[in-house]
């Protein structure tokens, strides 16, 4: 797990706007019934998941010993992934699905956190 250590700050701070972006378009896209922010906040979400799920697989490149991170990499950007594609058809499934992985990996994610080492 060291490798996590070698991400800059940077990228913490913008991966920890976009969900302070991601719950403030949600938030105001219910409130307000604005569909352009829930729309935008669909996308956010994505990004999110693809860019975190990125910065996971780049650096589980370094530590070979375990699945368990490029587990929830694999399932982060396929999240993502499946967000997009609910977003260009409008396909409540892939939705749900694109949910679900998202919270597998993030659960991976976790467990190697805590529990993996």
């Amino acid at each position: 797990m060291n490798g996590l250590d070698d991400v800059p700050d940077t990228v913490y701070r913008v991966i920890f706007s976009g969900i302070v972006l991601y719950f403030a378009l949600l938030v105001y896209g219910q409130v307000a019934g604005d569909s352009l922010a829930a729309f935008a906040a669909e996308f956010v979400f994505g990004v999110i998941a693809v860019g975190v799920g990125t910065i996971l697989y780049l650096q589980a490149e370094t530590d070979r010993g375990s699945w368990v991170i490029p587990g929830a990499a694999v399932c982060l950007v396929l999240g993502g992934a499946f967000q997009f594609a609910f977003l260009f058809t409008r396909n409540p499934a892939l939705d749900q699905v694109s949910s679900i992985v998202v919270f597998v990996g993030i659960g991976l994610y976790i467990y190697a956190v805590w529990y993996a080492d």
